[in-house]
């Protein structure tokens, strides 16, 4: 199998979380909460729509583990790292999604991600252009979009905040919101019901 079982996967949860030194309180409860939120979350709508639950939520807990180093420090973003990082364990799955989950659009522009280096960015952008997007990678992406700080919400919100935080531009806050309203229609038709409903949003 190319991810972890639940076990192992939890372990390299806890290791991600404990790893970065640099987060305070506050910030280790907020990545507790959107990691494990995002595994629930894609799990349950695997369930409802017949893929594999665990899996799912194993992507879902293992999304951000680049973050267990400061991308700032560093200089090398969380979705880099994380991508690396689950290559060399042998977790090709896990590495894929560590990638696909920034980037819902394959065909992303540069400016769009002005806070990564241009190296990062181009790295990104070769690894994606040899995938073609699967069911995971949309669960994932759009799993993302539900949790902003400690809330479960809807992705219109979260993309609010996004683009408040980041300053993001109407072209890129409409590509954003392009990408995540077409998974979210995508697995409203596969589970064949608003998925908000499954997940209490």
């Amino acid at each position: 199998m190319s991810y972890p079982d639940i076990t192992t996967a939890i372990s390299l949860w806890q290791e991600s979380l404990s790893g970065n030194c640099e987060w305070n309180k506050e910030k280790a409860k907020e990545y507790i909460f959107h990691t494990s939120g995002v595994a629930e979350s894609a799990e349950k709508i695997a369930l409802s729509c017949g893929i594999e639950g665990n899996k799912a939520y194993v992507l879902g807990l293992l999304h951000d583990y680049g973050k267990i180093q400061n991308e700032k420090k560093s200089g090398t973003a969380h979705f880099i790292f994380g991508y690396q990082e689950m290559k060399r364990k042998g977790f090709d799955d896990v590495a894929r999604i560590c990638i696909t989950h920034s980037f819902p659009d394959h065909s992303f522009a540069f400016n769009e991600y002005s806070s990564y280096s241009i190296k990062d960015l181009q790295e990104a952008k070769s690894i994606i252009s040899k995938l073609e997007y699967d069911d995971y990678d949309r669960l994932i992406q759009l799993c993302d979009m539900f949790f902003e700080g400690m809330n479960k919400i809807s992705f219109q919100e979260r993309i609010a905040g996004i683009r408040q935080r980041y300053n993001l531009s109407v072209l890129q806050t409409a590509n954003l919101e392009k990408y995540t309203a077409a998974n979210k229609k995508y697995f409203d038709e596969k589970c064949g019901c608003d998925i908000y409903k499954i997940l209490g949003i």
